[in-house]
């Protein structure tokens, strides 16, 4: 009697063992993949040779950047980024955060899947504040998405169009474990 107790004690421990390490899952809503270069693929990501990622916060630019107030056809006319750099007074950045490899493998996750499951609710208002930019091994800066946190709007380089697919509040929350602190101006 004992021994047949001892065995099926054996094989419970055996059975849950074998569930808990076959399961690549960290939590309920997200797998992780191995590599960058698994994410890239997945969804043919247009920068192959992405070294950095690059965030920077500022005050609202359409305030201070006067050019980038000028619509054509519904649509700014002015280039963010023009020949690999900024195209915009620089000396308003507040901050500047270079993503580490778990927050850049976790943004390019985001932007590559396919929409956003929570429903986030577009405004009238472009307010940018935030801008993400990508760099190559020259440090040029190869592609850029910028965000208006509050109205959910943004401004992206030409070959990252179809990678929107990210939730806002997933992107302000990546930004705060990146250690951006400036989210809005104060309008007392």
């Amino acid at each position: 009697m004992r021994k047949a107790f001892f065995l099926i004690f054996v094989l419970v421990i055996v059975s849950c063992k074998k569930e808990n390490t076959e399961s690549p899952i960290v939590n309920k809503k997200t797998t992780v993949s191995t590599s960058e270069s698994e994410v890239i693929k997945r969804r043919d990501f247009p920068l192959k040779n992405l070294s950095k990622v690059e965030v920077l916060s500022y005050e609202d630019r359409m305030r201070w950047d006067k050019q980038s107030t000028e619509k054509e056809d519904n649509k700014y006319t002015k280039d963010l980024v023009v020949k690999y750099k900024l195209n915009f007074d620089s000396t308003m950045i507040k901050e500047r955060v270079i993503l580490n490899s778990v927050l850049k493998m976790e943004l390019l996750q985001l932007m590559s899947q396919d929409s956003c499951k929570i429903e986030e609710f577009v405004s009238d208002c472009y307010m940018p504040r935030h801008m993400i930019l990508f760099r190559d091994q020259k440090n040029r800066i190869i592609g850029y998405k910028e965000l208006c946190l509050s109205c959910k709007g943004f401004r992206e380089s030409k070959n990252l169009e179809n990678y929107n697919g990210f939730c806002f509040s997933q992107i302000e929350e990546l930004f705060k474990k990146a250690g951006i602190k400036y989210f809005d101006d104060d309008y007392e």
